[in-house]
């Protein structure tokens, strides 16, 4: 039996789709959930579900858009096929793809209408519609096997199984690549099909109990029977009965379920086929063979007609009645020869579309090579009359082009130029160009002898105005502030954006005269507008003037630096100024490297290791050797640690050598590895202890391995929440987990080691860690080993397994475990969410 569903309406449902068609012009969101729905049923359910389900929406026919409308009649009519209607499809089917059908759709359509014009032997149709949608698939690519699929079925009917099985393989190539379990389903059945017509039985039986299973996944109802059938028959041809018995049945039993009457009647040949062969159930047999003979004649199905009458003729055999065996067997070879001038007449008409299509080929590319030859013509033409003039005009034209590209590009020269050296937002001139012209004006400043001040100046709060008005409003705001400065500092210093909110201007004046400028500056402040909104912004600056002793423009700029920052400490809106001797005031600040120092150390930390007194370094020895290629004097923190030795007491060696500098009155940098305020103990001990005692103490943050590991896997703590702590802490203490969130524990070489000396992991640490987490998560939950990359060369460690397996992994003291969620997240109760604002990015 060869299964395509094929497409029909009758005359009751013409009013209904009449009013589909003439309905609303696009598409309706809220119906979509029932015409999916529809869609499914037309596959998974008997067809009279879904036909019920159409006649239920009809009330609701204006609503639909045309693409539903156009997909709910393609089920209607593939449900009327279903239930046996093949002669009125063809004109339903061409009546559909008359409408402006979405792509995909129309490749659909054509599949089924050339496999219904094959079951009703309209070949010149067939092949004409399988031209067609060959010729639309571009629009539509993914239904290729499908259309494939059709093709494959075609040439089967007509004897070329090579050519057919060849179509198939490739649609079945294609579908394999996706994840489309229904059209797999198909694919099999195609393949199988046209191997059983090639007589290779063992070879359809295989692929008929792989489309078994593909279509029991996708839940086609009639595809699965469809396949119990095939291989019923497939048995049968290789004479094993008594199997083929029961796979009839049951194939059967579901086409009758499905209400696909085409399957019915073929299964019911095999069933009988198999019944005569083992010689039971004959009576059984003689009444499946009657209603089916009487099916096929009203069907004029000459070669079923003559398959029934040769099973008419073993089953007069089987009872020992000769004459009734002759008399069948003369019909059966009557309707044999039917069906062999059928299968004439379907073998030239495929040969006809053949010659049609190799002629029309043919035409065509003798009309491409005559237009080719006419335009090769043309050309030659045309170039002859070209070289009369083009010669003098090139010429000209040279000169012109030459003249306006020359003037192009000193415009753009001049344009780049402006950019290269301006901040395109302030106007004002960028960093590296104000230290360019800084260090000109800085040194022409001290040959002359004259006073030279720098000043560091940026917007109080500048976070809040982008939180509160929007960053079009930061971005006015500065655009402003920009213009500002540039007015007030106009030919008499240079002026630039040094990034961000931040501003530096450097004056050939002294501190007082500077400081006049700040004011004349504060004076022009006023109130900004942006979307209707108005705001005012206010600044903190710090001013330092060369008193002779400061040996760079970084030096003296660094200082006014300092003097902002405690412009800002001291509350904001206010002019700090500071000098810059020689022997600057003592004081301390904490830098982070960042992971890849090279990367990740900002422009203030290489300022404040540049200008420090005394440089200490708690890095890694690439990070110490680049710092040390600038600061040879830079102290190396590491050589405190020692295998065995108590951690504890190397942090309180560290903190008391950077604290002995720091109390001598010296400016002291510390620099740490990643940011140094993240699981660090040195760097808040230092600073409590130089705060505590009067000295200025700050620290600077790095980026840590924590926004590394962001970064690196792909991880945003917002979705689910994070928890983040030591692993050790959290074995010591009864801490909670929140298993639907992110986990990340920190140092899980050293889980378990309260003697702070342990340096490498061990297993029973581990082990423990494990037993406390599998409260909350099972063994073959999956985990991360992290470890961030410290060098450029290297790729983060992610590491992924299960999380019994953690013991025997490998492990550095810095590894990293992330936990990621487990479960969903449950939602507060009404009472409470209703007080609760949810947000995202």
């Amino acid at each position: 039996m060869a299964l395509r569903l094929s497409l029909c309406r009758p005359a009751a449902f013409a009013v209904l789709w009449l009013a589909l068609v003439c309905g609303s012009a696009s598409a309706n969101e809220a119906l979509e959930p029932e015409v999916a729905e529809i869609e499914r049923m037309a596959v998974t359910e008997h067809w009279e579900v879904s036909e019920a389900k159409i006649r239920e929406l009809s009330a609701q026919s204006d609503a639909l858009g045309p693409g539903q409308r156009h997909r709910i009649e393609y089920v209607h009519l593939r449900n009327l096929a279903r239930a046996g209607s093949q002669e009125a499809a063809l004109e339903g089917i061409g009546a559909l793809l008359r409408e402006d059908l979405a792509p995909a759709l129309r490749l659909r359509v054509y599949t089924t209408g050339i496999s219904i014009a094959a079951n009703v032997e309209d070949w010149p149709l067939a092949f004409g519609w399988l031209s067609e949608g060959l010729s639309s698939l571009s629009e539509a690519p993914a239904e290729s096997p499908r259309l494939l699929g059709a093709a494959s079925y075609l040439h089967t009917l007509v004897g070329e199984t090579g050519k057919a099985r060849e179509l198939a393989l490739q649609a079945l190539a294609v579908i394999e690549a996706g994840d489309d379990a229904r059209a797999l389903c198909h694919a099999f059945a195609d393949v199988a099909l046209a191997e059983d017509h090639a007589g290779n039985f063992g070879e359809a039986l295989a692929w008929r109990n792989r489309q078994i299973g593909a279509c029991t996944r996708a839940g086609d109802l009639i595809f699965i029977a469809n396949g119990k059938y095939g291989v019923g028959k497939m048995l049968a041809a290789q004479g094993r009965h008594a199997e083929a018995l029961g796979w009839a049945r049951q194939a059967l039993s579901e086409f009758e379920a499905a209400g696909f009457m085409a399957g019915v009647w073929s299964a019911r040949l095999v069933l009988a086929d198999s019944l005569i062969a083992l010689d039971q159930g004959l009576d059984e047999a003689e009444a499946l063979l009657a209603d089916t003979l009487g099916y096929y004649r009203a069907q004029e199905s000459h070669r079923a007609i003559a398959e029934t009458r040769h099973l008419f003729a073993r089953l007069a055999e089987r009872r020992g009645d000769p004459d009734a065996a002759l008399a069948h067997l003369k019909l059966a070879v009557s309707a044999t020869g039917d069906a062999e001038r059928e299968a004439h007449e379907r073998r030239l008409a495929y040969l006809q579309v053949e010659f049609d299509t190799r002629l029309k080929e043919q035409q065509i590319a003798l009309l491409e090579a005559e237009r080719e030859l006419a335009a090769l013509h043309a050309e030659a033409a045309g170039r002859r009359q070209l070289l009369l003039w083009a010669g003098m005009s090139a010429l000209l034209l040279t000169a012109i082009l030459l003249a306006l590209l020359l003037r192009h590009t000193r415009r753009e020269r001049r344009r780049y130029r402006w950019q290269s050296e301006h901040d395109s937002l302030t106007g004002l001139y960028n960093y590296q160009q104000v230290r360019r012209r800084g260090e000109a004006a800085f040194a022409a400043a001290r040959d002359r002898g004259r006073p030279f001040t720098a000043i560091v100046a940026d917007i109080d709060r500048f976070k809040q105005v982008n939180d509160r008005y929007g960053h079009a409003a930061g971005d006015e705001a500065l655009r402003a502030l920009g213009a500002w400065i540039g007015a007030v500092v106009g030919e008499r210093g240079i002026a630039g954006r040094s990034g961000g909110d931040e501003f530096t201007i450097l004056l050939e004046a002294d501190a007082a005269e500077a400081e006049a400028l700040l004011q004349r500056l504060r004076d022009r402040i006023g109130p900004i507008t942006v979307f209707g909104r108005t705001f005012r912004i206010d600044l903190s600056t710090g001013v330092c003037q060369h008193d002779g002793r400061a040996a760079t423009l970084e030096h003296l700029i660094h200082e006014a630096d300092l003097a902002l920052y405690r412009a800002k400490h001291e509350g904001r809106g206010r002019i700090v100024r500071t000098g810059a001797a020689g022997g600057s005031r003592g004081g301390l600040v904490v830098v982070g490297s960042g992971i890849q120092f090279g990367r990740h150390a900002s422009e203030r930390c290489m300022s404040e290791i540049r200008e420090a007194e005394v440089v200490f370094c708690l890095v890694d020895p690439v990070a110490l050797g680049m710092i040390r290629a600038f600061r040879p004097d830079a102290v190396n923190l590491g050589e405190h640690y020692a295998e065995g030795k108590d951690r504890r007491a190397t942090y309180r060696e560290i903190d008391a050598a950077i604290m002995a500098e720091v109390r001598a009155g010296k400016r002291v940098c510390a620099v740490f590895y990643g940011h140094p305020g993240v699981f660090a103990d040195v760097p808040h001990a230092v600073l409590r202890k130089a705060r505590a005692e009067g000295i200025p103490a700050r620290m600077e943050p790095g980026i840590s391995a924590e926004a590394c590991l962001y970064a690196d896997l792909g991880i945003d703590p917002g979705q689910r929440g994070v928890q983040s702590m030591e692993a050790t802490h959290f074995l010591v203490y009864e801490r909670q987990l929140d298993a639907a969130g992110l986990v990340l524990l920190w140092q899980v070489a050293l889980s378990g080691d309260l003697s702070c000396t342990r340096v490498h992991a061990e297993r029973a640490g581990l082990q423990a860690l494990v037993d406390r987490l599998l409260r909350w998560y099972p063994p073959d939950h999956e985990v991360i080993l992290y470890e961030a990359a410290r060098l450029p060369i290297e790729e983060p460690r992610s590491d992924r397994l299960p999380l019994g397996e953690l013991p025997t992994a490998r492990y550095e003291e810095y590894t990293t475990l992330v936990i990621p969620p487990l479960g969903e997240l449950c939602r507060a109760p009404a009472s409470a969410a209703g007080h609760v604002i949810l947000s995202g990015p």
